[in-house]
């Protein structure tokens, strides 16, 4: 059995970075997705150097932070993006979608010098619908890259916010033995800067200390499942 924990939100804030180097080194996170257009980013770049085994994709979005492009329709006057309620209600340009997150794929490359290990996005924006999804599908064969829910690993969920516990993410293994699966997760510490942006500040605590705990990784070494990327 081979098993992803991808940790979303890679470059968010520095808490967040930072928690997620944290859960590499003392945890069994192996697997991270970066938001490109975020400042924490370069940081993320820098900590990420002392991490060998430890893949890390884009986690394409619409819904936070500024656009790496001129798009208008789905950005305010400053060039950020709506909220994720407006932008759902949005009928959004394909187009502008594909210009948007080639420019963030091309933003990885150029910060990390390498390709990214594979797509996925925040707030599942990129199979919110099926022309996204077809953006998605495009984007994700140009670059050779898997795609969340559309690779070889399937995509678990049931771990966030009040089911993010030791007890829940066991079940899950027990539940899916055998199988080869990717479980979505947002562990990290919470500064003030993500306390004040995000209603998921604390809940990032609670996963990281589940991702870290022996309990955890003795249960896995014990039934060998073997913790990898992308």
């Amino acid at each position: 059995m081979k098993l992803v924990i991808n940790a979303d939100d890679f470059g968010y804030t520095r808490a967040v970075t930072e928690g997620i180097i944290e859960g590499y080194h003392q945890g069994i996170v192996r697997s991270t997705t970066a938001l490109t257009n975020m400042p924490w980013l370069e940081l993320g770049r820098k900590l990420a150097e002392d991490c060998p085994d430890l893949g890390i994709g884009v986690h394409m979005t619409l819904t936070l932070g500024k656009a790496l492009t001129g798009v208008k329709s789905f950005t305010d006057e400053c060039g950020n993006f709506l909220p994720k309620d407006k932008v759902r209600r949005t009928e959004l340009d394909p187009e502008e979608v594909y210009d948007e997150w080639k420019a963030q794929i091309e933003r990885f490359i150029e910060l990390f010098g390498r390709m990214p290990t594979h797509l996925d996005s925040h707030h599942h924006m990129h199979d919110f619908n099926e022309p996204l999804r077809e953006v998605s599908r495009k984007l994700a064969g140009e670059y050779h890259l898997p795609m969340r829910r559309y690779g070889s690993y399937e995509f678990v969920s049931g771990f966030y916010g009040e089911t993010a516990t030791k007890e829940v993410l066991l079940k899950l293994l027990e539940q899916y033995a055998g199988k080869d699966i990717e479980i979505m997760a947002h562990p990290g510490y919470c500064d003030l800067e993500l306390y004040r942006r995000s209603s998921y500040n604390v809940h990032r605590v609670q996963e990281l200390d589940v991702l870290c705990s022996k309990e955890v990784s003795d249960y896995i070494k014990e039934k060998g499942i073997i913790l990898t990327h992308y």
